[in-house]
């Protein structure tokens, strides 16, 4: 029996941390790395 996986969203750089590659997730208008707490506004990556 052939299983058909759901087509993932696309991964972009600016979804992961420059400072320890962890995937960013998003809080109102930053980006915030749950890692090492690094984040984002939304100005900065526009």
């Amino acid at each position: 029996m052939m299983t058909e996986e759901s087509p993932k969203a696309p991964e972009y750089p600016n979804q992961f941390c420059p400072v320890c590659s962890a995937r960013l997730q998003s809080h109102r208008c930053k980006m915030v790395c749950p890692r090492c707490g690094y984040f984002m506004s939304c100005s900065e990556f526009e």
